[in-house]
């Protein structure tokens, strides 16, 4: 699925804005236009819009709806509609007319918009996005019933925010479009080789590779070809170079930007372009005030510039997918991302089974493979991308961990070529699944949840974790999550949990660690901001554990890791 581009021979079409909007039962059908609606901003979570409890914290189907009018100039062509994300299932329809169904809220979905519709002078627009999750969904989830009402359990920390989060966008296509593009490069010394591939119906014209300053740099007519690039400029850290591969046919055009660059896990270290390089950054998550997990250009620029500032290399899409905007963004400012699928509330922290034939069963393996494949099939073209993590924090203790995520682990080294990780809670010597992966991630949070406040135990704790992973799995380790609540502007001599200093003590002890451990490949904070979370004794107003707050302004221990970071 390529993303929708405006040219000579394509249309694309905003329709993000005020949309009309009403919470509706699970049997709604948008037969007739909704009746007395409220408005709804998209993209947004509709969560923090409005005012009250009940709207906040609703289990259940919402309808979005937007009339539009259908300009006569690309009435000749195919019309799509495509939804960035919407949490978490959705039914679309076109003047009450089912168009498709889609699973999951943090990829895209695309639609043909009937022919028969074309020729209506309005088009009305019915999103319905119903946020429920359950044990055959990502995230895993569990509906109970409480006074008579859903209430939605999750086991993650993370509020569930819904609603519409990305562009709506509605596209023309073109006779014969090139419906895909598929590249494959290879790194020489001083010469890079890029082979194209094309599926269309189209006559093919030529292939333009242009370099990072416009140059044209190869070309050929000849279909499927390889072009070459002598002395080749590559994509790294801190170095956003693009080269633009525009294919042509007679009906059709299409641009790919690519990065040339090369990943490789070699014995305990990781390499990028042949050299050993250390991840410094975050776990992060699409999270701001107001608009939940929408994407927001503004915020996305703010946030590359911070990590520009606090010279960060890298982050982790934890725990989902991000927007299509932010990938380009890491390109462009040569950022690292591990890639994230939403393999989150893999565990309920008790002796309930997940792996089981009612919780995480064969329907949530192809889930979790789906959700895999449509990610990698998204995110092929971004140099940014050096990893795939397919779980955060998932019971791999447990004996059915093992034959889920063999299975998974198998089926995505079909689809991609990048190092593969899970980002691990469990105990080296409990973990049944580590030696599947490329990379081991480990979260700890010594002297926060365990042995709490107490700093003096970070260094031998936090060392014995990360060997007995080494020794036992011979892999290199991420260090994916460490961190502390911090409350922005509270202060306190000597250091106290919650306070700013306390913050910057404890991070400190866990990256002199990590400092002496030569088989750890980075580090990565808990977590980039501030971010919301359902409500919990351990949660004033959401995750406090942030860098940043979440206005993006630096707590204490953002200077600390400016100065940790710049060498």
């Amino acid at each position: 699925m390529l993303y929708p581009m405006m040219n000579q021979f394509r249309t694309v079409i905003s329709l993000n804005g005020i949309w009309n909007f009403a919470f509706v039962h699970e049997e709604y059908q948008p037969t007739e236009p909704l009746k007395e609606p409220l408005l709804m901003a998209v993209p947004s979570s509709y969560n923090d819009i409005g005012v009250t409890t009940d709207f906040r914290d609703y289990v259940g189907v919402v309808a979005y709806e937007k009339i539009i009018n259908v300009p006569d100039m690309i009435k000749n062509e195919t019309i799509r509609l495509r939804i960035g994300s919407a949490s978490h299932q959705t039914r679309v329809f076109c003047n009450g007319q089912w168009i498709g169904t889609h699973k999951g809220g943090f990829l895209p979905m695309d639609f043909l918009v009937p022919e028969n519709l074309k020729l209506e002078k309005q088009i009305r627009i019915t999103i319905l996005v119903d946020n429920r999750l359950d044990f055959q969904s990502l995230p895993m989830g569990e509906i109970i019933k409480h006074n008579g009402v859903d209430k939605q359990i999750i086991n993650y920390d993370f509020y569930n925010y819904a609603g519409i989060h990305r562009d709506v966008l509605l596209y023309t296509l073109p006779i014969n479009p090139i419906e895909d593009i598929f590249v494959d490069y290879q790194i020489f010394h001083d010469r890079a080789q890029i082979q194209y591939t094309l599926q269309t119906q189209g006559v093919f014209v030529n292939a333009t590779l242009t370099d990072p300053f416009g140059q044209i740099v190869s070309e050929s007519t000849v279909l499927n070809e390889i072009l070459y690039v002598e002395n080749p400029l590559l994509w790294g850290i801190g170095k956003g170079q693009m080269y633009r591969l525009k294919i042509q046919t007679q009906t059709d055009e299409y641009t790919v930007s690519i990065g040339l660059r090369t990943v490789e896990v070699k014995e305990d270290h990781f390499l990028l372009n042949g050299e050993r390089i250390f991840l410094k950054g975050f776990g992060k998550h699409e999270d701001f005030f107001l608009s939940g997990k929408a994407n927001q250009s503004s915020v996305n620029l703010r946030d590359f510039e911070l990590m520009k500032w606090i010279n960060a290399n890298s982050f982790r899409t934890s725990h989902y997918p991000y927007a299509e905007e932010i990938y380009d963004l890491a390109d462009r400012y040569g950022v690292l991302i591990i890639d994230e699928v939403p393999a989150v509330g893999f565990n309920f922290w008790s002796s309930r089974k997940v792996y089981s034939i009612d919780v995480a069963n064969d329907l949530t393996l192809e889930e979790h493979k789906r959700e895999v494949k449509a990610l990698i099939e998204r995110d092929r073209f971004h140099p940014s991308v050096i990893m795939i993590s397919l779980a955060n924090e998932a019971n791999t203790h447990e004996e059915g961990a093992y034959p889920y995520f063999k299975s998974l682990v198998e089926y995505t080294r079909l689809l991609t070529k990048l190092p593969l990780t899970i980002v691990e809670w469990v105990g080296a010597n409990d973990n049944l699944v580590a030696s599947l992966v490329d990379v081991i991630g480990v979260n700890r949070y010594i002297g926060w949840y365990t042995d709490f406040a107490d700093l003096s135990v970070i260094s031998s704790q936090l060392k014995k974790v990360l060997t007995d992973y080494h020794d036992r799995f011979h892999k290199p380790i991420l260090l994916s999550e460490f961190g502390a609540d911090t409350i922005a502007g509270v202060h306190t001599l000597p250091s106290l949990a919650f306070s700013e200093e306390f913050q910057v003590d404890f991070i400190e002890e866990y990256t002199k660690v990590v400092s002496s451990l030569d088989f750890v490949i980075g580090e990565h904070v808990w977590n980039f901001a501030d971010f919301m979370t359902k409500q919990g004794l351990t949660r004033f107003i959401g995750n406090k554990k942030g860098v940043f707050t979440r206005e993006r302004q630096p707590k204490m221990i953002a200077h600390f890791l400016k100065k940790h970071w710049k060498v």
